[in-house]
């Protein structure tokens, strides 16, 4: 049998498979860290962050490229009372969202992946930075979400079903689809540990096409109306204030920022183990 020259050993270990975990974050209408809602990292408040989770297969095109699909179930949540604006405050929506995200992503190795075994000479300074990566990716994901607001009785319920803003009401869109796309942005880093299993860590923004991630974008909607059409429960879910401003949440007052569309992040910590094709092999010298 030919075995593979020491320059193309990467092609025996390009196939991997990848377990994540780690926080996750929106960037939408609800909550926010600042004075005025920017829809940027600036809006990240750490009190609202959730949690991601997920699994993948990897695999490489090249040594300093590969593509990447990955199936995640990510919460999120958003609350008002954590908000750096009086009004937000005052609006008192808490929100969690249920998003279940399928991804493919080509990435670009900047620092290339390691493959193979590892040579280190004990004691080397750079015996560390050798066995590191790092990549740039970009992509398209297709999602599912499900926005949940929490109702007096301390429980989470569907929102999408409730027209909180008079979606499907006379004169109104109609309710809002809870599939999209996103386009995935990472950057990442990655650990050797030897021929087969690698850590890495992995910071992830996707820009989505739809502004109702936390179920909020328009203006309000009357309260009347909507508890007439949908009951009680949407009544109290479409503007749950916490009655110091009444007036600030009455019709046609502004709930959201339609002109910002949704983000949500997240920061993951993986870990790699490549599957080795055919038998294993050693270099010659």
């Amino acid at each position: 049998m030919v075995l593979p020259s020491f320059g193309q050993r990467w092609k025996a270990y390009r196939q991997e498979v990848i377990g994540s975990a780690g926080p996750s974050f929106l960037l939408g209408d609800v909550g926010g860290a600042g004075d005025k809602p920017t829809n940027t990292v600036r809006d990240i408040n750490f009190k609202s962050t959730s949690f991601s989770g997920g699994g993948g297969y990897n695999y490489f095109i090249r040594q300093n490229m590969s593509v990447v699909g990955q199936l995640s179930y990510n919460m999120l949540t958003a609350k008002d009372e954590f908000a750096g604006n009086e009004a937000r405050k005052n609006r008192n929506f808490d929100i969690k969202t249920h998003l279940v995200e399928a991804a493919i992503q080509y990435r670009y190795y900047f620092v290339k992946d390691k493959f193979g075994h590892s040579f280190k000479l004990r004691g080397a300074s750079s015996m560390f930075f050798s066995q590191i990566s790092a990549y740039v990716a970009i992509g398209v994901a297709g999602i599912y979400f499900n926005p949940t607001g929490k109702y007096s009785d301390n429980k989470y319920y569907s929102l999408q079903p409730l027209g909180t803003e008079g979606q499907g009401l006379s004169g109104e869109s109609e309710k809002y689809k809870t599939i999209g796309l996103a386009i995935p942005l990472s950057i990442g880093a990655r650990y050797s540990l030897g021929k087969r299993w690698s850590i890495g860590a992995e910071l992830c923004v996707r820009k989505t096409f739809t502004d109702y991630i936390d179920d909020v974008s328009t203006v309000y909607y009357d309260n009347t109306a909507i508890e007439t059409a949908y009951g009680e429960k949407a009544s109290f879910l479409a503007d749950p204030n916490d009655g110091t401003h009444p007036s600030w949440t009455v019709d046609g007052e502004k709930r959201g920022g339609e002109g910002l569309k949704d983000f949500y992040g997240t920061v993951l910590f993986s870990v790699n183990y490549k599957l080795i094709k055919g038998n294993s092999f050693k270099p010659r010298f």
